[in-house]
């Protein structure tokens, strides 16, 4: 009898598992089939994909509630933002780098959760942002606290002035087709570079500058060479990403990021509570995959 049923038992996990299994290839096959009809209908019909994120946009702003973050300023937006949990480290990071200095640059500013702390601490403000959905919790944001004096770029930076579309939408919108996943939605941007935006007009400043633009940190950094030159040197947070969200899996430009600012006098750290100095030799065991790379926020400064 316990032979029975230990078989059953068997048997009845397998079908279940099987189940479970149909079940997922079946909403993944039917889901991909929905992704593809829309990048059909949003390339034949363009004004479609126009249409439908203006929509969205006014939709989840209109919706959106806002609330007292623990910082002291309002604002619309993710929950774990308003509650003032959002990426602990860095947050912690650059609310202490900003009580040394004087103007906050945020390329890739989102919502504006980090001007807004920038903003609230009386730091002169410089945001920058393409996506339209995130430019209104942005502007709505700024309005709510009675901030009209903050720099607002609806642009995407790059190393020269232009057009480019950018793929997909929220925090993962990016520069990089089918970043992080497929893209269904893609728009025209207009691109700047941080040399026309910001020239030499705060290099008597102490300045920080965050970038978080989903896999174009590369093309940001070889736009921006009056900025990494200026004296005093801004100290300048990076997110960048070796694996897992590009297309090829890979990021080419890794390597350059770094080349970038150690062939301008900077060092690396990274943004944790030991303060991990980055160097060559470890650069190059994560890039071999000699050593997995535990961290995608990195912090440059001079001496």
């Amino acid at each position: 009898m316990f032979f029975y049923f230990v078989q059953w038992k068997f048997t009845m996990s397998h079908k279940e598992n099987f189940f479970k299994a149909e079940c997922y290839f079946t909403t993944r096959f039917w889901r991909l089939m929905a992704m593809s009809i829309k990048s059909f209908f949003y390339r034949k019909y363009p004004e479609l994909a126009s249409a439908s994120e203006a929509y969205h946009a006014m939709r989840n702003l209109r919706r959106a509630s806002f609330r007292k973050t623990p910082f002291g300023f309002s604002m619309a937006g993710l929950p774990i933002m308003q509650e003032g949990a959002y990426e602990p480290e860095q947050t912690d990071f650059i609310v202490r780098a900003l009580q040394k200095r004087d103007v906050f640059i945020d390329v890739g500013a989102n919502v504006g959760y980090y001007s807004c702390i920038a903003r609230h601490m009386g730091r002169y403000v410089v945001a920058i942002e393409p996506l339209l959905r995130n430019l209104q919790f942005l502007y709505a944001n700024m309005d709510v606290n009675g901030w009209n004096d903050v720099e607002i770029f609806p642009l995407a930076l790059s190393y020269k002035p232009g057009m480019a579309e950018l793929y997909g939408t929220n925090t993962a919108a990016s520069l990089i087709k089918d970043w992080a996943g497929i893209s269904t939605k893609k728009r025209l941007v207009p691109l700047s570079t941080m040399d026309i935006l910001v020239g030499k007009r705060f290099e008597s400043s102490r300045v920080v500058v965050k970038v978080d633009v989903e896999g174009s940190e590369y093309s940001v950094l070889q736009g921006s060479k009056q900025l990494l030159s200026q004296d005093p040197a801004p100290l300048w947070i990076v997110e960048v990403v070796l694996k897992g969200f590009f297309p090829g899996g890979f990021n080419p430009d890794f390597k350059g990021v770094f080349d970038v600012f150690f062939d301008n006098g900077y060092t690396c750290r990274v943004v944790d509570k030991e303060t991990t100095i980055i160097t060559e030799e470890m650069l190059q065991r994560w890039i071999t995959g000699k050593n997995k790379m535990p961290w995608n926020y990195f912090v440059f400064e001079k001496e």
